[in-house]
């Protein structure tokens, strides 16, 4: 009977240390709007990017001036990775990476497909200190809803 108890209780020890670890594995929840600020050679660029999350997966929508590129991603823990691929006759690609932390996230970029490095006007493109700054915007359907109240 006691080692049936001490199986039981190392059992329910194991289960409870697993449940509170692996939530820390968990992805952190970046669905929904964001602003998203990246510096660069040319100064600040902004747009708005709107994020789909299932799971670890992000998929998402761009609202900016360089066009409707696609955004593909990952979320591991509170490490980030999403990716612009912008299409057009000389495509190439953003990809920032970064950490998230509640309703701001930020890292650095690296562009991508950019021939030799070089842009169009023929600057280089390819430093690695370029950084970003993302924030959650407020859900405009629950603003405007208690607005109307």
């Amino acid at each position: 009977m006691v080692k049936t108890t001490q199986r039981l209780s190392l059992s329910l020890f194991i289960l409870l240390c697993s449940l509170a670890f692996g939530s820390e594995n968990q992805p952190a929840n970046v669905a929904g709007k964001w602003q998203l600020s990246w510096e660069a050679r040319i100064g600040t660029e902004r747009c708005l990017v709107q994020i789909d999350q299932e799971d670890s997966k992000l998929v998402g929508i761009y609202q900016g001036r360089l066009g409707s590129p696609k955004i593909s991603g990952n979320i591991e823990g509170n490490q980030i990775s999403l990716k612009l691929d912008f299409p057009g006759a000389k495509p190439f690609a953003v990809v920032f990476t970064g950490t998230v932390d509640g309703n701001k996230m930020g890292g650095k970029f690296a562009i991508q497909g950019v021939e030799g490095g070089y842009d169009g006007h023929g600057e280089n493109v390819r430093p690695s200190n370029y950084s970003w700054t993302a924030t959650r915007q407020p859900d405009q359907t629950q603003s405007g809803s208690s607005q109307q109240k």
